[in-house]
């Protein structure tokens, strides 16, 4: 099932009160002590809190400042992506089209009320940025110079403006997430390449076992700690496969023997199994 982003985020608005959230902040930094946490913004703002949850994505401002990584790990493929009110001829049939090309593929998917996304990826070793929304909207459309009209006009239908383009990155498993009274969470806690869809979902899971975490615990660092042991050890393996996954997207058709297929196929089988039917835990054991 896709869920457009924009949709997704008006739905989890609309269950908080309307002055719960802040927009306009950036993180810049933070301070503990063992009663609080002082969070930093751009502008001389600050908020002082029991718990800092940073859930700031691949570039995390709070992952930085906890461990010091420096930039995340590029795996080769680079994408670029829109969401544009428009009807392609393909949505009369079919509510999502992949197509693969040599090292490149592109999805097409129908996220309702007229709007689709289009995106697309490509193998390669290095990654640079366009200077302008002109010169990523020129790039797309050279890359795609040899398919067919039916893909390149939803590129031509973008306003540049509207178009990202960026590296797929990921960073390597920690060892912990936390520090005191500061935490992560989603892709800044385990980011991953989008292959297998799963970044979105990891971050449902990690909330919702955060939440049973302090529900059964009897103070901030044992439900932390419990929240990692439940968590860390899953999401190293999803990393891991959406990196594997990511990259098989490029790979070269072959023919496989059928013991080959079958093994692979059980193989896949099984990990869907352990990835799908997930069920966070309901009791919290020490």
């Amino acid at each position: 099932m896709t869920v457009w982003w924009y949709r997704l985020q008006q739905v989890l608005a609309s269950r908080l009160p309307s002055d719960i959230i802040h927009l306009n902040h950036r993180c810049i930094g933070f301070e503990q002590d063992e009663n609080g946490v002082k969070i930093r913004f751009d502008g001389e703002k600050s908020v002082y809190a029991d718990l800092l949850i940073g859930a700031d994505g691949v570039n995390s401002v709070i992952r930085e400042i906890l461990f010091g990584e420096g930039k995340p790990n590029y795996i080769g493929s680079m994408c670029w992506r829109a969401v544009i009110n428009y009807h392609h001829e393909l949505f009369n049939d079919y509510e999502l089209v992949f197509v693969k090309g040599n090292q490149q593929f592109m999805y097409l998917l129908n996220v309702g009320g007229g709007y689709m996304s289009w995106i697309s990826r490509k193998f390669s070793p290095e990654y640079s940025l366009c200077h302008s929304a002109d010169e990523v909207k020129s790039r797309i459309l050279h890359e795609l110079a040899d398919w067919d009209e039916s893909f390149r006009v939803v590129v031509q239908a973008t306003p540049a403006e509207q178009i990202w383009e960026g590296p797929i990155c990921d960073r390597p498993p920690l060892t912990h997430w936390s520090q005191g009274r500061v935490t992560l969470l989603g892709d800044a806690a385990h980011p991953m390449a989008p292959a297998m869809g799963q970044g979105a979902n990891t971050t449902f899971e990690d909330a919702y076992e955060l939440r049973e975490c302090f529900s059964q615990s009897a103070n901030l660092q044992e439900a932390l700690t419990s929240y990692e042991q439940h968590r860390m050890q899953r999401t190293k393996i999803i990393q891991a496969r959406s990196a594997l996954g990511e990259m098989r997207y490029y790979e070269s058709n072959t023919v496989a023997s059928n013991g080959q297929r079958e093994q692979t196929m059980s193989l896949n089988d099984d990990f869907h199994k352990w990835l799908y039917d997930y069920k966070p835990s309901a009791t919290i054991k020490f």
